[in-house]
């Protein structure tokens, strides 16, 4: 199954008052249920923020992809569970 996995970082090296302060991520997640597909994109966003240290990781959340217009998540980058993603497969 398919879930929106959303998290939030926080650009430490960037002033408070920059619009890229705090910025989601979004990808879609394939996994057998929403609390892998949450488990995997923590997972996948805190090896992005050991690597980027200055890219705090904030809070996270996934959701049923019925909740979005079709055509919003067609563009996201479609990850499937266990999958090592590189950052450039992500987008972020």
């Amino acid at each position: 199954m398919d879930f929106v996995y959303t998290v939030w970082f926080r650009d430490t090296s960037a002033k408070p008052d920059d619009q890229d302060y705090e910025w989601p991520a979004c990808i879609v997640i394939n996994a057998e249920n929403i609390e892998d597909a949450t488990a995997w994109g923590d997972h996948l966003s805190t090896q992005y923020s050991a690597r980027y240290p200055y890219e705090k990781f904030l809070r996270s959340y996934s959701e049923p992809p019925e909740k979005y217009a079709i055509g919003g998540i067609s563009s996201l980058p479609r990850i499937r569970y266990g999958h090592e993603a590189t950052d450039d497969e992500i987008g972020w």
